[in-house]
């Protein structure tokens, strides 16, 4: 009996371990996706002077900037929110070097659509779950409160977008 019971708090150990590594492999994965898409919204307005309106559009520009839309891995389904502009103090610059994009019209900054819901230049994503996390990120600790987003007003020397601190 004794033996049995020993080996069921090593089972239950084992196994919350185990949970616990996935779901900080999860969150690893969660940053890097959001740092993605991050990228693929720079070169974008790069490339064609303006933000994205839908995260589909990334992924169907051409010449592309994202192979496609992947799955938030805290939920699993390509379920992300989209960070607008103007939600991170962020507003519309020139792009560096003193190009001047081609003007193609887009919706001002939170611009409501026909549903209600929010809309205009997407700059960034966030997680569409709001489970408590077990790292700390950006000083947030639910997965919703983890926003990725391109802020081209802060720029690292290479002229990339500075990564945020974790």
């Amino acid at each position: 009996m004794v033996i049995m019971a020993i080996m069921a708090i090593f089972m239950t150990v084992a196994v919350e371990t185990a949970s616990f590594q996935a779901k900080r492999e999860k969150e690893a994965e969660l940053i890097f996706r959001g740092n993605q898409v991050v990228e693929a919204i720079r070169l974008f307005r790069a490339r064609f002077g303006r933000f994205p309106i839908s995260l589909a559009e990334l992924a169907k520009a051409n010449p592309r900037v994202l192979r496609k839309i992947w799955n938030d891995p805290m939920t699993g389904k390509p379920d992300w929110v989209p960070v607008y502009l103007g939600e991170e103090g962020t507003t519309l610059q020139p792009l560096p070097g003193g190009l001047q994009p081609t003007p193609i019209p887009t919706p001002s900054p939170g611009t409501p659509k026909a549903s209600g819901a929010r809309g205009g230049p997407i700059i960034g994503v966030r997680s569409s779950s709001c489970e408590e996390a077990i790292k700390l990120y950006n000083g947030h600790t639910r997965y919703c409160e983890w926003k990725f987003f391109y802020d081209p007003n802060k720029l690292s020397p290479a002229g990339k977008p500075a990564m945020p601190q974790r």
